[in-house]
Protein backbone atom coordinates (compact mmCIF):
# COMPACT_ATOMS: atom_id res chain seq x y z
CA UNK A 1 0.00 0.00 0.00
CA UNK A 2 1.34 3.68 -0.83
CA UNK A 3 0.34 6.47 1.03
CA UNK A 4 0.55 9.22 -1.66
CA UNK A 5 -0.37 12.74 -0.48
CA UNK A 6 -3.71 14.12 -1.57
CA UNK A 7 -4.88 10.36 -1.29
CA UNK A 8 -8.17 9.85 0.90
CA UNK A 9 -7.78 7.32 3.79
CA UNK A 10 -11.62 6.56 3.94
CA UNK A 11 -10.92 4.93 7.40
CA UNK A 12 -7.93 6.04 8.53
CA UNK A 13 -7.60 3.48 11.58
CA UNK A 14 -7.71 0.61 9.54
CA UNK A 15 -5.65 2.35 6.71
CA UNK A 16 -2.65 2.77 9.30
CA UNK A 17 -3.00 -0.77 10.91
CA UNK A 18 -2.89 -2.27 6.97
CA UNK A 19 0.33 0.16 6.45
CA UNK A 20 1.93 -0.36 9.05
CA UNK A 21 1.56 -4.29 10.05
CA UNK A 22 2.35 -5.24 6.07
CA UNK A 23 5.87 -4.29 6.42
CA UNK A 24 6.02 -4.10 10.08
CA UNK A 25 6.84 -0.48 10.41
CA UNK A 26 6.04 2.19 12.84
CA UNK A 27 3.33 4.80 11.25
CA UNK A 28 3.18 7.63 13.30
CA UNK A 29 1.13 11.01 12.79
CA UNK A 30 2.86 13.90 13.84
CA UNK A 31 2.79 17.68 14.35
CA UNK A 32 4.99 19.81 12.32
CA UNK A 33 7.02 20.64 15.28
CA UNK A 34 7.73 16.63 15.86
CA UNK A 35 4.99 15.63 18.30
CA UNK A 36 3.55 12.38 18.16
CA UNK A 37 -0.05 12.50 17.90
CA UNK A 38 -0.96 8.80 16.93
CA UNK A 39 1.33 5.58 16.10
CA UNK A 40 0.91 2.32 15.72
CA UNK A 41 3.17 -0.64 14.03
CA UNK A 42 6.10 -2.11 15.19
CA UNK A 43 6.78 0.10 18.39
CA UNK A 44 8.27 -2.48 20.57
CA UNK A 45 11.14 -3.86 17.72
CA UNK A 46 11.73 -0.22 16.71
CA UNK A 47 11.98 1.93 19.54
CA UNK A 48 11.45 0.01 22.62
CA UNK A 49 8.26 1.26 23.97
CA UNK A 50 4.65 0.45 23.41
CA UNK A 51 2.85 2.59 20.86
CA UNK A 52 0.40 3.88 23.30
CA UNK A 53 2.98 5.57 24.68
CA UNK A 54 4.61 7.41 22.01
CA UNK A 55 1.65 9.74 21.81
CA UNK A 56 3.17 11.90 25.21
CA UNK A 57 6.11 12.27 23.60
CA UNK A 58 7.85 14.01 20.33
CA UNK A 59 9.81 12.42 17.89
CA UNK A 60 13.08 13.75 18.65
CA UNK A 61 12.25 12.54 22.29
CA UNK A 62 12.93 8.88 20.53
CA UNK A 63 16.19 10.28 18.39
CA UNK A 64 19.53 10.23 19.85
CA UNK A 65 21.47 13.53 20.73
CA UNK A 66 23.95 13.00 17.59
CA UNK A 67 20.86 12.80 15.05
CA UNK A 68 18.71 15.33 16.37
CA UNK A 69 19.45 18.25 13.81
CA UNK A 70 18.97 15.54 11.12
CA UNK A 71 15.69 14.54 12.77
CA UNK A 72 14.57 18.09 12.80
CA UNK A 73 15.64 18.60 9.35
CA UNK A 74 13.71 15.82 7.99
CA UNK A 75 10.50 17.60 9.69
CA UNK A 76 11.37 20.75 8.11
CA UNK A 77 11.55 19.48 4.72
CA UNK A 78 8.14 17.45 5.05
CA UNK A 79 6.83 20.58 6.79
CA UNK A 80 7.73 22.51 3.37
CA UNK A 81 5.58 19.90 1.10
CA UNK A 82 8.76 17.99 0.53
CA UNK A 83 8.97 14.05 0.89
CA UNK A 84 11.71 12.36 2.30
CA UNK A 85 12.77 9.05 2.32
CA UNK A 86 15.05 6.85 4.31
CA UNK A 87 16.83 9.47 6.34
CA UNK A 88 18.86 6.97 8.34
CA UNK A 89 18.90 7.88 12.10
CA UNK A 90 19.17 6.29 15.24
CA UNK A 91 16.57 5.69 18.10
CA UNK A 92 17.89 5.83 21.78
CA UNK A 93 16.08 2.83 23.71
CA UNK A 94 14.99 3.13 27.13
CA UNK A 95 17.28 0.61 28.77
CA UNK A 96 20.11 1.95 26.65
CA UNK A 97 21.93 1.29 23.59
CA UNK A 98 20.89 2.28 20.36
CA UNK A 99 19.22 1.02 17.02
CA UNK A 100 19.23 2.03 13.87
CA UNK A 101 16.46 3.09 11.90
CA UNK A 102 15.13 4.70 8.64
CA UNK A 103 12.84 7.65 8.38
CA UNK A 104 10.66 8.55 5.81
CA UNK A 105 7.27 10.64 5.03
CA UNK A 106 5.72 13.00 3.75
CA UNK A 107 2.83 15.84 4.74
CA UNK A 108 -0.54 14.55 6.05
CA UNK A 109 -2.99 14.39 2.88
CA UNK A 110 -5.93 15.56 4.80
CA UNK A 111 -4.37 17.45 7.90
CA UNK A 112 -2.95 20.67 7.81
CA UNK A 113 -0.15 21.01 10.22
CA UNK A 114 0.12 17.03 10.35
CA UNK A 115 2.82 15.09 9.06
CA UNK A 116 2.98 10.68 7.81
CA UNK A 117 5.92 9.42 9.47
CA UNK A 118 7.14 5.93 8.96
CA UNK A 119 9.84 4.29 10.74
CA UNK A 120 11.28 0.98 9.74
CA UNK A 121 13.99 -0.66 9.84
CA UNK A 122 17.31 0.14 8.30
CA UNK A 123 18.44 -2.83 6.39
CA UNK A 124 15.16 -1.34 3.83
CA UNK A 125 17.40 0.90 2.35
CA UNK A 126 19.30 -1.68 0.97
CA UNK A 127 18.15 -3.52 -2.69
CA UNK A 128 16.97 -6.88 -2.10
CA UNK A 129 18.97 -8.00 -4.96
CA UNK A 130 22.37 -6.78 -3.32
CA UNK A 131 24.69 -9.10 -3.30
CA UNK A 132 26.43 -10.40 0.31
CA UNK A 133 29.52 -12.87 0.60
CA UNK A 134 29.79 -15.63 3.08
CA UNK A 135 30.78 -13.30 5.71
CA UNK A 136 27.28 -11.46 5.43
CA UNK A 137 29.10 -8.23 4.04
CA UNK A 138 28.24 -5.95 0.77
CA UNK A 139 29.70 -6.20 -2.93
CA UNK A 140 31.13 -3.87 -4.30
CA UNK A 141 28.26 -2.89 -6.33
CA UNK A 142 25.67 -2.88 -3.31
CA UNK A 143 28.00 -0.71 -1.60
CA UNK A 144 28.27 2.18 -4.20
CA UNK A 145 24.67 1.76 -4.29
CA UNK A 146 24.65 2.59 -0.48
CA UNK A 147 27.39 5.29 -0.93
CA UNK A 148 25.08 6.77 -3.76
CA UNK A 149 21.51 6.76 -2.07
CA UNK A 150 23.42 8.17 1.57
CA UNK A 151 25.26 11.39 0.29
CA UNK A 152 21.87 12.43 -1.61
CA UNK A 153 20.32 12.50 1.57
CA UNK A 154 23.27 14.06 3.31
CA UNK A 155 23.06 16.82 0.34
CA UNK A 156 19.65 17.28 1.06
CA UNK A 157 19.91 18.04 4.87
CA UNK A 158 23.13 20.24 4.27
CA UNK A 159 24.58 17.21 6.78
CA UNK A 160 28.09 15.82 6.49
CA UNK A 161 27.56 13.15 9.28
CA UNK A 162 28.53 10.33 7.25
CA UNK A 163 32.18 8.71 6.83
CA UNK A 164 33.46 6.02 3.96
CA UNK A 165 36.59 4.36 5.39
CA UNK A 166 38.34 2.19 3.16
CA UNK A 167 40.50 -0.40 5.01
CA UNK A 168 43.45 -2.12 3.19
CA UNK A 169 44.85 -5.83 4.62
CA UNK A 170 47.56 -6.84 2.31
CA UNK A 171 48.97 -9.47 4.85
CA UNK A 172 45.35 -11.31 4.78
CA UNK A 173 46.42 -13.38 1.72
CA UNK A 174 49.42 -14.68 3.83
CA UNK A 175 47.51 -15.82 7.04
CA UNK A 176 46.29 -19.10 6.22
CA UNK A 177 49.55 -20.24 5.62
CA UNK A 178 51.44 -18.32 8.83
CA UNK A 179 48.59 -19.46 11.60
CA UNK A 180 46.43 -22.20 9.97
CA UNK A 181 43.11 -22.02 8.17
CA UNK A 182 41.14 -22.02 11.62
CA UNK A 183 42.65 -19.41 13.99
CA UNK A 184 42.59 -17.33 9.98
CA UNK A 185 38.74 -17.81 9.72
CA UNK A 186 37.89 -17.31 13.28
CA UNK A 187 39.90 -13.60 12.88
CA UNK A 188 38.33 -12.96 9.80
CA UNK A 189 34.73 -13.98 11.11
CA UNK A 190 35.66 -11.01 13.89
CA UNK A 191 36.34 -8.31 12.09
CA UNK A 192 33.82 -8.77 9.73
CA UNK A 193 31.13 -8.53 12.02
CA UNK A 194 33.46 -5.67 13.94
CA UNK A 195 32.69 -3.84 10.27
CA UNK A 196 29.22 -4.14 10.58
CA UNK A 197 28.06 -3.72 14.04
CA UNK A 198 30.09 -0.20 13.66
CA UNK A 199 28.37 0.57 10.62
CA UNK A 200 25.56 2.39 9.42
CA UNK A 201 22.60 -0.02 10.10
CA UNK A 202 24.94 -2.82 10.81
CA UNK A 203 24.37 -2.96 7.24
CA UNK A 204 27.00 -0.40 5.45
CA UNK A 205 30.05 -2.47 5.34
CA UNK A 206 31.95 -4.26 2.01
CA UNK A 207 33.70 -6.72 0.85
CA UNK A 208 35.78 -5.44 -1.92
CA UNK A 209 38.12 -7.65 -3.08
CA UNK A 210 41.69 -8.32 -2.68
CA UNK A 211 41.95 -8.24 0.75
CA UNK A 212 40.11 -4.55 0.92
CA UNK A 213 37.39 -3.65 2.62
CA UNK A 214 34.94 -0.41 2.78
CA UNK A 215 32.52 0.87 6.01
CA UNK A 216 30.46 3.34 6.15
CA UNK A 217 29.84 4.36 9.51
CA UNK A 218 28.82 8.09 11.77
CA UNK A 219 31.58 10.22 12.80
CA UNK A 220 31.73 8.32 16.18
CA UNK A 221 34.19 6.18 14.18
CA UNK A 222 37.42 6.98 13.01
CA UNK A 223 40.18 5.38 10.61
CA UNK A 224 42.44 4.63 13.44
CA UNK A 225 39.60 3.14 15.50
CA UNK A 226 39.23 1.20 12.93
CA UNK A 227 43.46 0.13 12.39
CA UNK A 228 43.59 -0.42 16.00
CA UNK A 229 40.76 -2.27 16.62
CA UNK A 230 42.00 -4.65 13.60
CA UNK A 231 45.49 -4.94 15.15
CA UNK A 232 44.11 -5.79 18.61
CA UNK A 233 41.87 -8.69 16.85
CA UNK A 234 44.65 -10.10 15.26
CA UNK A 235 46.95 -10.03 18.15
CA UNK A 236 44.46 -11.47 20.60
CA UNK A 237 43.13 -14.19 18.38
CA UNK A 238 46.50 -15.48 16.24
CA UNK A 239 49.15 -13.86 18.32
CA UNK A 240 50.67 -11.81 15.46
CA UNK A 241 50.81 -8.55 14.11
CA UNK A 242 48.80 -6.79 11.38
CA UNK A 243 49.37 -3.36 9.58
CA UNK A 244 45.94 -2.34 8.42
CA UNK A 245 46.28 0.66 6.62
CA UNK A 246 42.83 2.89 6.80
CA UNK A 247 41.09 6.32 5.76
CA UNK A 248 38.59 8.24 5.95
CA UNK A 249 36.21 10.20 3.44
CA UNK A 250 33.65 13.21 4.71
CA UNK A 251 30.23 12.79 2.11
CA UNK A 252 30.84 16.44 1.80
CA UNK A 253 28.72 17.94 -1.58
CA UNK A 254 30.19 21.78 -0.70
CA UNK A 255 30.13 23.17 -4.18
CA UNK A 256 29.11 20.30 -5.90
CA UNK A 257 26.08 18.12 -6.96
CA UNK A 258 25.15 15.03 -5.33
CA UNK A 259 25.55 13.23 -8.41
CA UNK A 260 29.12 14.42 -8.76
CA UNK A 261 29.72 14.00 -5.32
CA UNK A 262 29.18 10.31 -5.53
CA UNK A 263 30.66 9.74 -8.71
CA UNK A 264 33.96 11.04 -7.17
CA UNK A 265 33.25 8.13 -4.69
CA UNK A 266 32.90 5.57 -6.78
CA UNK A 267 35.71 6.10 -8.87
CA UNK A 268 37.31 6.37 -5.75
CA UNK A 269 36.07 2.90 -4.84
CA UNK A 270 36.61 1.83 -8.57
CA UNK A 271 40.29 2.73 -7.89
CA UNK A 272 41.04 1.56 -4.54
CA UNK A 273 39.41 -2.28 -6.05
CA UNK A 274 41.65 -2.03 -8.58
CA UNK A 275 44.69 0.03 -8.63
CA UNK A 276 47.33 -2.11 -6.59
CA UNK A 277 49.85 0.69 -7.25
CA UNK A 278 47.51 3.50 -5.61
CA UNK A 279 48.04 4.41 -1.93
CA UNK A 280 44.78 4.41 0.30
CA UNK A 281 45.62 7.72 1.59
CA UNK A 282 46.14 8.95 -2.08
CA UNK A 283 42.85 7.49 -2.85
CA UNK A 284 41.61 9.07 0.20
CA UNK A 285 42.17 12.13 -1.30
CA UNK A 286 41.07 11.89 -4.54
CA UNK A 287 37.59 11.09 -2.82
CA UNK A 288 37.13 14.36 -0.57
CA UNK A 289 34.75 15.94 -3.83
CA UNK A 290 34.74 19.67 -2.37
CA UNK A 291 38.94 19.08 -2.95
CA UNK A 292 39.01 16.61 -5.40
CA UNK A 293 41.04 16.77 -8.60
CA UNK A 294 37.95 13.79 -9.37
CA UNK A 295 36.00 16.34 -9.72
CA UNK A 296 37.48 19.25 -11.66
CA UNK A 297 37.92 16.44 -13.94
CA UNK A 298 34.84 15.27 -14.09
CA UNK A 299 33.41 18.68 -14.73
CA UNK A 300 36.57 19.52 -17.45
CA UNK A 301 35.55 16.18 -19.11
CA UNK A 302 32.04 17.27 -18.99
CA UNK A 303 32.35 20.97 -20.40
CA UNK A 304 34.50 18.96 -23.53
CA UNK A 305 31.15 16.91 -24.01
CA UNK A 306 28.92 19.63 -24.06
CA UNK A 307 30.82 21.85 -26.20
CA UNK A 308 32.38 19.15 -28.76
CA UNK A 309 35.89 19.65 -27.92
CA UNK A 310 37.26 16.97 -29.79
CA UNK A 311 37.91 15.69 -32.85
CA UNK A 312 37.44 12.65 -34.93
CA UNK A 313 40.32 9.96 -36.24
CA UNK A 314 39.75 7.46 -38.65
CA UNK A 315 41.90 4.14 -38.89
CA UNK A 316 41.02 2.07 -42.09
CA UNK A 317 39.85 -1.64 -41.72
CA UNK A 318 41.14 -3.56 -44.36
CA UNK A 319 40.34 -7.26 -46.11
CA UNK A 320 42.96 -9.24 -45.59
CA UNK A 321 41.69 -11.89 -48.76
CA UNK A 322 40.95 -8.47 -51.37
CA UNK A 323 42.74 -5.86 -50.10
CA UNK A 324 39.93 -3.26 -50.17
CA UNK A 325 39.42 -0.90 -47.43
CA UNK A 326 35.74 -2.31 -45.57
CA UNK A 327 35.39 -0.14 -43.23
CA UNK A 328 37.34 2.94 -40.71
CA UNK A 329 37.16 2.88 -36.94
CA UNK A 330 36.31 6.53 -35.35
CA UNK A 331 38.69 7.34 -33.15
CA UNK A 332 38.81 10.22 -30.37
CA UNK A 333 40.97 12.53 -29.81
CA UNK A 334 41.44 15.48 -27.00
CA UNK A 335 43.14 18.35 -27.07
CA UNK A 336 46.78 17.58 -28.23
CA UNK A 337 45.95 15.22 -31.01
CA UNK A 338 49.07 13.44 -30.50
CA UNK A 339 47.95 12.09 -27.03
CA UNK A 340 46.16 8.78 -26.63
CA UNK A 341 42.38 9.18 -25.78
CA UNK A 342 42.75 5.69 -23.42
CA UNK A 343 42.76 7.52 -19.66
CA UNK A 344 40.02 10.30 -20.02
CA UNK A 345 37.99 7.28 -21.48
CA UNK A 346 38.56 4.92 -18.78
CA UNK A 347 37.59 7.81 -16.36
CA UNK A 348 34.67 8.70 -18.17
CA UNK A 349 33.41 4.89 -17.46
CA UNK A 350 34.35 5.10 -13.85
CA UNK A 351 32.87 8.72 -12.92
CA UNK A 352 29.76 7.56 -15.22
CA UNK A 353 30.68 10.10 -18.17
CA UNK A 354 31.08 7.73 -20.44
CA UNK A 355 27.59 7.10 -22.05
CA UNK A 356 27.29 11.14 -22.70
CA UNK A 357 30.99 11.10 -24.16
CA UNK A 358 29.53 8.62 -26.35
CA UNK A 359 26.10 9.87 -27.36
CA UNK A 360 28.34 12.84 -28.02
CA UNK A 361 30.76 10.70 -30.28
CA UNK A 362 28.04 8.68 -32.36
CA UNK A 363 26.39 12.14 -33.02
CA UNK A 364 29.36 14.11 -34.86
CA UNK A 365 30.04 10.54 -36.87
CA UNK A 366 26.20 10.66 -37.93
CA UNK A 367 26.94 14.24 -38.93
CA UNK A 368 30.21 13.66 -40.66
CA UNK A 369 28.82 10.87 -42.40
CA UNK A 370 25.91 12.81 -43.70
CA UNK A 371 28.28 15.99 -45.37
CA UNK A 372 31.82 16.44 -46.55
CA UNK A 373 34.28 13.25 -47.03
CA UNK A 374 32.17 11.09 -44.83
CA UNK A 375 29.16 11.14 -47.12
CA UNK A 376 31.04 9.09 -50.10
CA UNK A 377 28.39 6.37 -49.79
CA UNK A 378 30.80 3.47 -50.55
CA UNK A 379 32.46 4.07 -47.15
CA UNK A 380 31.53 2.90 -43.50
CA UNK A 381 32.46 3.91 -40.28
CA UNK A 382 32.45 2.23 -36.99
CA UNK A 383 31.78 3.87 -33.46
CA UNK A 384 32.83 2.32 -29.93
CA UNK A 385 30.44 1.66 -27.17
CA UNK A 386 31.26 1.27 -23.56
CA UNK A 387 29.96 -1.64 -21.98
CA UNK A 388 27.88 0.56 -19.44
CA UNK A 389 26.35 2.66 -21.95
CA UNK A 390 24.51 -0.77 -23.73
CA UNK A 391 24.02 -1.59 -19.80
CA UNK A 392 22.42 1.55 -18.63
CA UNK A 393 18.54 1.52 -19.69
CA UNK A 394 18.49 5.44 -19.92
CA UNK A 395 21.32 5.51 -22.33
CA UNK A 396 20.56 2.50 -24.13
CA UNK A 397 17.07 4.70 -24.88
CA UNK A 398 19.09 7.10 -26.66
CA UNK A 399 21.27 5.15 -28.08
CA UNK A 400 18.60 3.39 -29.84
CA UNK A 401 16.85 7.17 -30.61
CA UNK A 402 19.57 8.02 -32.32
CA UNK A 403 19.93 4.85 -34.60
CA UNK A 404 16.24 4.90 -35.84
CA UNK A 405 17.01 8.96 -36.96
CA UNK A 406 19.84 7.86 -38.99
CA UNK A 407 18.21 5.00 -41.34
CA UNK A 408 19.86 6.70 -44.06
CA UNK A 409 23.12 5.20 -42.70
CA UNK A 410 21.93 1.83 -42.55
CA UNK A 411 24.69 -0.48 -43.43
CA UNK A 412 27.49 1.87 -43.30
CA UNK A 413 27.43 2.65 -39.17
CA UNK A 414 29.26 0.13 -37.38
CA UNK A 415 29.17 -0.27 -33.72
CA UNK A 416 32.45 -1.90 -32.07
CA UNK A 417 31.87 -2.85 -28.18
CA UNK A 418 34.89 -2.19 -25.90
CA UNK A 419 36.11 -4.36 -22.95
CA UNK A 420 37.18 -1.69 -20.73
CA UNK A 421 33.81 -2.02 -18.79
CA UNK A 422 32.03 -5.29 -17.60
CA UNK A 423 28.64 -6.04 -18.37
CA UNK A 424 26.53 -7.65 -15.74
CA UNK A 425 23.54 -8.47 -17.61
CA UNK A 426 24.33 -9.98 -20.65
CA UNK A 427 20.74 -10.79 -21.76
CA UNK A 428 19.50 -7.17 -21.39
CA UNK A 429 23.07 -5.99 -23.49
CA UNK A 430 22.47 -8.70 -25.91
CA UNK A 431 18.43 -7.45 -26.72
CA UNK A 432 19.92 -3.70 -27.24
CA UNK A 433 22.61 -5.14 -29.58
CA UNK A 434 19.91 -7.15 -31.83
CA UNK A 435 17.78 -3.87 -31.57
CA UNK A 436 20.80 -2.11 -33.44
CA UNK A 437 21.41 -5.16 -35.26
CA UNK A 438 17.82 -5.58 -36.57
CA UNK A 439 18.30 -1.88 -37.94
CA UNK A 440 21.03 -2.61 -40.46
CA UNK A 441 24.14 -1.92 -38.60
CA UNK A 442 26.73 -4.55 -37.69
CA UNK A 443 28.03 -4.46 -34.08
CA UNK A 444 31.32 -6.18 -33.06
CA UNK A 445 33.52 -6.80 -30.15
CA UNK A 446 36.29 -4.90 -29.78
CA UNK A 447 39.90 -5.72 -28.05
CA UNK A 448 38.58 -9.55 -27.66
CA UNK A 449 40.52 -11.12 -25.13
CA UNK A 450 42.04 -8.24 -23.14
CA UNK A 451 39.69 -6.80 -20.69
CA UNK A 452 36.40 -7.88 -18.49
CA UNK A 453 35.56 -10.09 -21.46
CA UNK A 454 35.96 -13.35 -22.06
CA UNK A 455 34.43 -16.27 -24.17
CA UNK A 456 30.97 -16.33 -22.38
CA UNK A 457 30.79 -12.68 -24.31
CA UNK A 458 30.53 -14.58 -27.38
CA UNK A 459 28.31 -16.82 -25.72
CA UNK A 460 26.14 -14.11 -24.52
CA UNK A 461 26.05 -11.60 -27.06
CA UNK A 462 25.16 -12.53 -30.94
CA UNK A 463 27.74 -10.15 -32.79
CA UNK A 464 28.74 -10.02 -36.53
CA UNK A 465 32.78 -9.73 -35.52
CA UNK A 466 34.89 -9.91 -33.37
CA UNK A 467 38.26 -7.53 -33.10
CA UNK A 468 41.33 -9.89 -31.79
CA UNK A 469 43.47 -7.87 -29.04
CA UNK A 470 46.62 -6.64 -30.16
CA UNK A 471 48.60 -8.28 -27.91
CA UNK A 472 47.91 -11.77 -29.54
CA UNK A 473 49.03 -10.35 -32.70
CA UNK A 474 51.98 -9.34 -31.93
CA UNK A 475 53.21 -12.62 -29.81
CA UNK A 476 52.27 -14.60 -32.62
CA UNK A 477 54.05 -12.64 -35.18
CA UNK A 478 57.41 -12.61 -32.50
CA UNK A 479 57.76 -15.57 -30.79
CA UNK A 480 54.21 -17.07 -31.70
CA UNK A 481 53.62 -17.75 -28.36
CA UNK A 482 49.82 -16.95 -28.88
CA UNK A 483 49.59 -18.64 -32.10
CA UNK A 484 46.85 -21.29 -30.20
CA UNK A 485 45.17 -18.80 -28.72
CA UNK A 486 44.89 -17.16 -32.43
CA UNK A 487 43.87 -20.76 -33.77
CA UNK A 488 41.55 -20.89 -30.90
CA UNK A 489 39.67 -17.77 -31.30
CA UNK A 490 39.48 -17.84 -35.10
CA UNK A 491 38.36 -21.56 -35.37
CA UNK A 492 35.59 -20.76 -32.71
CA UNK A 493 34.41 -17.56 -34.48
CA UNK A 494 34.51 -19.43 -37.84
CA UNK A 495 32.14 -22.35 -36.32
CA UNK A 496 30.18 -19.18 -34.92
CA UNK A 497 30.08 -17.85 -38.37
CA UNK A 498 31.55 -14.31 -36.94
CA UNK A 499 34.57 -12.52 -38.70
CA UNK A 500 37.27 -11.56 -37.32
CA UNK A 501 39.62 -8.31 -37.19
CA UNK A 502 43.06 -8.52 -36.47
CA UNK A 503 44.68 -5.42 -34.07
CA UNK A 504 48.21 -4.40 -34.36
CA UNK A 505 49.34 -5.24 -38.01
CA UNK A 506 52.50 -3.72 -38.10
CA UNK A 507 54.21 -5.12 -41.34
CA UNK A 508 53.13 -7.11 -44.52
CA UNK A 509 55.05 -10.65 -43.01
CA UNK A 510 52.38 -10.23 -40.31
CA UNK A 511 49.26 -9.56 -42.61
CA UNK A 512 50.49 -12.56 -44.27
CA UNK A 513 50.42 -15.20 -40.77
CA UNK A 514 46.99 -13.80 -40.43
CA UNK A 515 45.81 -14.86 -43.67
CA UNK A 516 47.18 -18.49 -42.94
CA UNK A 517 45.13 -18.35 -40.41
CA UNK A 518 42.21 -16.98 -41.84
CA UNK A 519 41.72 -13.98 -40.36
CA UNK A 520 39.29 -11.86 -42.38
CA UNK A 521 40.14 -8.33 -42.16
CA UNK A 522 43.91 -6.30 -40.74
CA UNK A 523 43.99 -3.02 -39.02
CA UNK A 524 47.44 -1.23 -38.02
CA UNK A 525 50.07 1.17 -38.84
CA UNK A 526 50.99 -1.36 -42.00
CA UNK A 527 47.52 -0.37 -43.31
CA UNK A 528 47.48 3.23 -41.97
CA UNK A 529 47.63 5.61 -39.20
CA UNK A 530 44.76 7.17 -38.14
CA UNK A 531 44.06 10.17 -39.36
CA UNK A 532 41.99 13.15 -40.55
CA UNK A 533 40.97 13.09 -44.39
CA UNK A 534 41.70 16.73 -46.05
CA UNK A 535 39.42 19.52 -46.32
CA UNK A 536 41.21 19.73 -50.28
CA UNK A 537 38.63 18.35 -53.16
CA UNK A 538 35.42 18.35 -51.27
CA UNK A 539 32.63 16.19 -52.94
CA UNK A 540 35.38 14.22 -54.44
CA UNK A 541 37.22 10.86 -53.43
CA UNK A 542 40.47 12.56 -52.90
CA UNK A 543 40.33 13.21 -49.30
CA UNK A 544 40.68 9.80 -48.79
CA UNK A 545 43.43 8.62 -51.18
CA UNK A 546 46.94 8.12 -49.40
CA UNK A 547 50.41 6.82 -49.69
CA UNK A 548 49.01 3.44 -49.38
CA UNK A 549 45.57 3.54 -50.58
CA UNK A 550 44.29 4.82 -54.15
CA UNK A 551 40.09 4.08 -55.61
CA UNK A 552 40.15 1.21 -58.22
CA UNK A 553 35.77 0.50 -59.60
CA UNK A 554 34.43 2.55 -56.73
CA UNK A 555 36.12 1.08 -53.64
CA UNK A 556 38.68 1.96 -51.95
CA UNK A 557 41.77 -0.52 -51.65
CA UNK A 558 45.08 -0.83 -49.80
CA UNK A 559 48.43 -1.53 -51.60
CA UNK A 560 51.81 -1.21 -50.33
CA UNK A 561 52.85 0.75 -53.04
CA UNK A 562 49.94 2.90 -53.24
CA UNK A 563 50.21 3.59 -56.80
CA UNK A 564 52.57 6.88 -55.91
CA UNK A 565 49.54 8.77 -54.82
CA UNK A 566 50.74 11.97 -52.80
CA UNK A 567 49.41 12.38 -49.24
CA UNK A 568 46.58 13.99 -48.35
CA UNK A 569 45.71 12.81 -44.67
CA UNK A 570 47.07 14.26 -41.52
CA UNK A 571 48.47 11.70 -39.45
CA UNK A 572 48.53 11.47 -35.70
Amino acid sequence: MDLQPGAKLGQPQEAYVAFAFAAADLLMEVAHDGRIIFAIGASMSLVGRPARLLATMTLQDLIRSEDQSRAINALTRMANGERVRHTLLHVSLPEGGAVPVALSGYPHPDHEGRLLLVLTHSGTIMSPTVRRDGEGLLGREGFEALAGNLVKESAKEADDAYRMTLLDLPELADLRTKVGTEATTEFINRFTEYLRQCSVGGDAAANLGESKYGVIHGPEVTSTDIEDTISTLAHSLMGTDLHPTAASVQFDTTGISSQEATSALIYTLNRFSQDSGATIQELSTIAKPSLSATVSKMREVKQTIGSGDFQLYFQPIVDLWSNAVHHFECLVRFGDAGASPYNTVVFAEDTGLVGELDMAILGRTIEFMRQGPGAEPSLRFAVNLSGRTISSSSMAARLLHLIIGAADLRGRLLFELTESASIADLAAANAVIQEIRGRGHPVGIDDFGSGAAAFHYLRGLKVDHVKIDGSYVREAAGKGESLPFLRAITQLCRELKIATVAEHVEDEATANLLRVYNVRYGQGYYFGKPMRPSDRHPGTKAPWVTPVTQWRNGLLFFGANGGGASSAQDPV
